[in-house]
């Protein structure tokens, strides 16, 4: 013992005062320098520098953690294998509060105590309540329950019925920043305050596709601890008063942040069709920017599309969506992809901070399509005449390369699915497609504008579209709630968690499962070419889905001017 001790530190004094130094052995400079090898991988390989563990110490504890965190990354991000793990049906229809929805939204915001915050919330659904699952932060996040909390949030305003909005996390500097001596409870002992906000914008207030909204409101979860380890968690809706030019309401649109500062808001549909608007929201000052885009190449008009920022490219990327003035009856999907290219966002902070107008060419921002729209006429024959909105292949700029996806494929980037980037070059694509849905998903890499096929294990969900999934970064997993499918014709009660790193062979602890849910059956491409399930189409199905489009238009342009007579009090 002796001889280690003498090894491994030394004796000196400083005025008289004897210092022990300890000098790690050689087993612990090998774990130090391991773990520190593993983090700069990960930040490398990510668009963060958050490379903090589930471990509270250090040593062998850690180093296996950061081992296993930077596993996670490079499965999740290959998109080779996937697994859908079904959660117990039981404990969705007695225990969880959210039931079945479709146009809601969730997204994942900071938690206290190392966890973090699920947000489920909205949609079509007389429910104005916040639920909020709890998951532990980290490479162990499988092992724990995700509990959950439902909150009745206070409004700053009266609380609005809205579906088709999007919510979009705040970063955390941002939220506590806003904050800082908000929401001070009178109670004392308060050990520790936990802010988290997220953005809502549009969104329709009004049944049949009307009332289309430009409003913002931000939902801020507030936890606090207290010293006699107590906990206390609400919600709040804060209308927004924003100022600059007015951008078009819509809903079924898209809102991307980047920068950690301008969430950017394009295309969405109103009750007399899609459209494909830019518009860019300063959430610091809560300005509208009066950019007056000078766009080329811009696409047409769509909903249900998704926008992701690929930062190691400075550019945003939209895939497919579809036309029309509702999400069934009128339009198509297509299967396009986009990107529009940035050229002035950091220009044109600077013109705002120095009170200058930017240049022509700082305002220059650059749509050009990557991928053309490959899918079959066959799939567009039930769309009405007077479609204008819908995208036409023989545009001129389109990009000639054809992508290769299969009729069944390219549901998942019909209108409402959902986009997820992975990893700094990757993407997940799933559900997704108005008729029929799909169950199915894709990948994408950003690095070579190519598609992916991961493998799929596990019992495949039940087809939807205008569901919510939520990513969950540093676990490795993906939330997946409600939607609508278009056989049964209404909302799916079904929520499903994807494991994006099943070769760690993780078992997953969160929530009950059901291990012998049956396999859904997987959307052929003969379904997608019909438009339905398999089933071929009656022959007189044109002509009555013509006769449905019609009276449904008449149906929307009734309840627009209802709901704008019940605006203007009359």
């Amino acid at each position: 013992m002796e001889a280690v001790v003498a090894r491994n530190c030394s004796i000196s004094t400083s005025k008289g005062h004897p210092l022990l130094t300890f000098y790690p052995s050689k087993y612990q400079q090998v774990l130090i320098c391991l773990t520190f090898f593993l983090k700069q991988l990960l930040v490398r390989d990510r668009d963060y520098e958050d490379t903090t563990t589930s471990s509270e110490g250090e040593g062998a504890s850690e180093t296996a953690d950061m081992r296993q965190a930077f596993l996670m990354h490079s499965f999740m991000s290959s998109l080779s294998l996937v697994k859908w793990l079904p959660i117990s049906r039981d404990m969705q229809q007695r225990q969880f509060p959210v039931k079945s929805r479709e146009g809601h939204n969730s997204c994942v915001l900071n938690g206290p105590d190392g966890c973090k915050s699920l947000v489920i919330t909205g949609g079509f659904s007389d429910d104005q309540g916040v639920t909020v699952i709890e998951v532990e932060k980290g490479v162990k996040s499988h092992t724990s329950n995700w509990g959950w909390t439902r909150l009745t949030p206070r409004f700053s305003h009266e609380p609005i019925f809205v579906y088709g909005a999007s919510l979009t996390p705040l970063p955390p500097a941002l939220s506590e920043e806003m904050e800082k001596d908000r929401f001070m409870r009178l109670r004392p002992g308060i050990m520790k305050k936990n802010v988290a906000k997220a953005v809502r914008f549009g969104g329709f207030e009004g049944g049949g596709y009307s009332g289309e909204s430009n409003e913002v409101w931000v939902l801020t979860i507030v936890d606090y601890d207290y010293e006699d380890d107590s906990l206390d968690q609400f919600a709040v809706w804060e209308k927004i008063e924003t100022h600059g030019p007015t951008p078009m309401a819509r809903a079924y649109h898209s809102a991307t942040l980047i920068h950690d500062r301008y969430l950017v808001i394009i295309g969405g549909m109103a009750h007399l069709g899609s459209c494909m608007e830019e518009s860019i929201l300063d959430t610091k000052t809560w300005t509208w920017i009066d950019m007056k885009l000078n766009c080329k190449g811009e696409p047409r008009g769509r909903h249900g599309h998704s926008v992701v920022w690929d930062k190691r490219r400075d550019r945003l990327v939209m895939f497919g969506g579809g036309s029309g003035t509702d999400l069934l009856r009128t339009g198509r999907d297509n299967n396009e992809v986009w990107e529009l290219k940035m050229k002035g966002i950091v220009a044109i902070h600077e013109c705002l901070v120095r009170s200058r107008s930017c240049s022509d060419q700082e305002m220059m921002w650059e749509w050009s399509k990557i991928h053309k729209n490959t899918l079959s006429q066959q799939n567009s024959s039930a769309r009405s005449d007077n479609d204008s909105d819908s995208d036409d292949d023989s545009e001129d700029g389109s990009n000639d390369a054809d992508i290769n996806l299969s009729p069944s494929e390219s549901l998942c980037l019909g209108r409402c699915h959902h986009a997820m980037k992975i990893s700094p070059d990757s993407v997940l694509l799933l559900f997704g497609g108005g008729r029929p849905s799909t169950n199915g998903m894709l990948g994408y890499d950003l690095a070579n504008d190519t598609f992916l096929r991961p493998f799929v294990k596990g019992p495949l969900p039940v087809p939807r579209f205008t569901g919510v999934a939520s990513f969950l970064e540093t676990e490795g997993y993906v939330l997946v709630h409600g939607g609508f499918n278009d056989r049964i014709g209404r909302a799916v009660l079904d929520m499903q968690v994807l494991d994006l790193a099943p070769s760690l062979g993780r078992s997953f602890a969160g929530f009950p499962l059901d291990e012998d849910r049956k396999s859904q059956e997987a959307v052929s491409d003969d379904a997608a070419k019909n438009g339905q399930y398999g089933v071929h189409p009656q022959h007189n199905l044109h002509h009555n889905l013509r006769h449905q489009q019609q009276m449904n238009a008449l149906q929307r342009r009734l309840l627009a001017q209802l709901h704008e007579a019940q605006m203007n009090g009359l």
